[in-house]
């Protein structure tokens, strides 16, 4: 049990609260705050203990979805996974997941909350169990990105073999309310493979570490109760290849794990995801790959140092290259080089390169985006901010980088068919479908 439930922004407001056992006032989530304001941007640890007080939170869509516990021996790991839960129901309910979206919602994020807490006490329930519950219209709230504009942000028809594409946006629209609504819903369902890379990169250009954790995402907006077959590589294998196996091309995954409605022996003989799709936004396949990349690396990196001793500055001249295809691009390009020292300058020569002091020690190199193929070159001159005798360059980095791909996978992993039936004639909802590969721990060591 729980006595009180709260969601605050990145920055420490609070947009919702809820008190269950009418003892706390909004000042108790001032303990809370105080250590988002210390850590300056950092994450906060899912557990928290402040004096008296044990917070357990989740960080979804910039939102701490936060909860101080009634009792201190209750089961962290089943709060963490109810507020999971809990934002993705919210999620689905609201479209998109951001202090905007909180904001135009808040009578129908009261309403889910009272209907999955009740007196504090999570009630497990999905987003389909709660649509005949839930009576408030959701607000919809464009994303930035639908604002500025088409990118190479798009989901791709499957229906049409590729030919159609609409903007990612489109996914991002909350489920109907009400039956006459259900009704009126457009009949369609968005499915995504996505890969977090974890990779490390020695200055001579080794790879010391390469992992890919992969997931199949959907989020359905299916009319009735279909049975949903997405086909993915006939190469796939789990654990080893068969001993009589000598085609090339294959993909052995190391680890893989399925949502409980997937059934599983028809993907061991056809690597076929077969199932119901459940209402709203889940995750139906997860997958790791260890050292067995298909396709390049999106990103490789030069790196050379110097330290002038006259002019007390150290060069740092960064050569990054594009290895996806011509035809794809990457998006939201960041790297992050730390330095050993707090820096009083730094200057790259080029008024049209995007560079920041992220903190006193923290050079911010920003890229909007890169074709494949192509490279940038960084010339960084930086002064420290205190004297010194001897410059430690080989102090500087690791480096860290930030992106996203569309369109592209690591481990080549992809959707080749999907099949909705349903027993109604005329049965035939929008496929859409897309790739995104993102850096989650992408480092060059200096």
């Amino acid at each position: 049990m729980i006595s009180v439930f709260f969601i605050l922004s990145s920055i420490g407001e609070v947009i919702v609260f809820k008190d269950f056992r009418h003892k706390y006032s909004r000042s108790v989530t001032e303990s809370f705050v105080e250590v988002i304001k210390k850590q300056s941007g950092q994450r906060i640890p899912p557990i928290l203990v402040v004096g008296n007080y044990t917070f357990v939170s989740v960080f979804r869509g910039g939102l701490y979805f936060v909860v101080l516990l009634a009792e201190p021996n209750l089961s962290h790991v089943y709060i963490i996974e109810s507020l999971n839960k809990i934002s993705e129901i919210v999620k689905d309910y609201c479209g998109t997941l951001n202090v905007k979206a909180i904001r135009a919602n808040l009578f129908l994020v009261h309403e889910l909350l009272e209907e999955n807490l009740d007196f504090g006490i999570f009630q497990c329930l999905t987003t389909s169990d709660l649509r005949p519950l839930v009576h408030y219209e959701p607000v919809v709230v464009h994303n930035i990105k639908e604002e500025v504009g088409f990118s190479p942000d798009a989901i791709f028809d499957l229906g049409l073999n590729f030919l159609n594409q609409i903007s990612s946006n489109a996914a991002t629209k909350p489920l109907a309310i009400g039956q006459q609504k259900q009704t009126e819903q457009r009949n369609e369902i968005f499915i995504d493979v996505i890969e977090k890379l974890n990779i490390t990169i020695e200055r001579d250009g080794n790879v010391s570490l390469a992992e890919i954790h992969g997931s199949v995402r959907l989020k359905s907006f299916l009319h009735g109760s279909p049975d949903l077959k997405i086909m993915l590589n006939r190469e796939l294998f789990v654990g080893e290849l068969p001993p009589d196996y000598k085609k090339k091309g294959a993909i052995v995954l190391d680890e893989c794990c399925f949502h409980k409605c997937v059934n599983r022996e028809l993907f061991s003989s056809e690597r076929t995801l077969q199932f119901q799709p459940p209402v709203g936004e889940c995750v139906i396949f997860n997958y790791i790959l260890i050292d067995k990349l298909k396709n390049p690396l999106p990103f490789r990196m030069a790196i050379s140092t110097s330290a002038d001793s006259e002019l007390k500055e150290v060069q740092l001249t960064l050569k990054l290259k594009c290895n996806v295809p011509p035809t794809k691009r990457c998006s939201a390009i960041s790297l992050t080089i730390p330095f050993p020292y707090d820096l009083s300058s730094v200057n790259s020569g080029d008024k049209t390169t995007n560079i920041s002091l992220a903190s006193k020690c923290l050079v911010q190199w920003q890229i909007p985006y890169m074709d494949g193929g192509n490279e940038k070159q960084l010339n960084l001159r930086v002064k420290p901010a205190s004297e010194w005798s001897e410059f430690p360059t080989s102090c500087i980095g690791p480096i860290s980088l930030l992106f996203e791909c569309q369109s592209y996978t690591c481990s080549d992993i992809h959707i080749n068919k999907l099949k909705v039936t349903e027993q109604r004639q005329n049965y035939m909802p929008y496929k859409w479908a897309r790739s995104v590969t993102h850096g989650n721990n992408y480092i060059f060591r200096v």
